[in-house]
């Protein structure tokens, strides 16, 4: 599976109402009605336990989309 699969897979796993017909990956943060703190902690620790990488708290205050993060990781593998 693809670096996009994977979090695509995070975002639906986070974000029980998501699935590929609404998904974007340019959709910001304060789009999501429910993207909120614990959310983004949950996006952050997914991505970090799926891709055995660590998120500093600069990098994951710079996540506003889902690209965002496919370009965070792309950027560490």
């Amino acid at each position: 599976m693809d670096i996009e699969n994977k979090i695509k897979e995070i975002f639906f796993g986070v974000f029980s109402n998501l699935n590929d017909e609404n998904f974007s990956w340019e959709e910001k943060q304060e789009d999501y009605l429910n993207w909120d703190s614990f959310a983004h902690l949950e996006l952050m620790t997914g991505t970090e336990s799926k891709f055995n990488i660590k998120i500093s708290p600069e990098e994951a205050l710079s996540i506003r989309t889902a690209q965002d993060l496919v370009d965070l990781v792309k950027s560490r593998t």
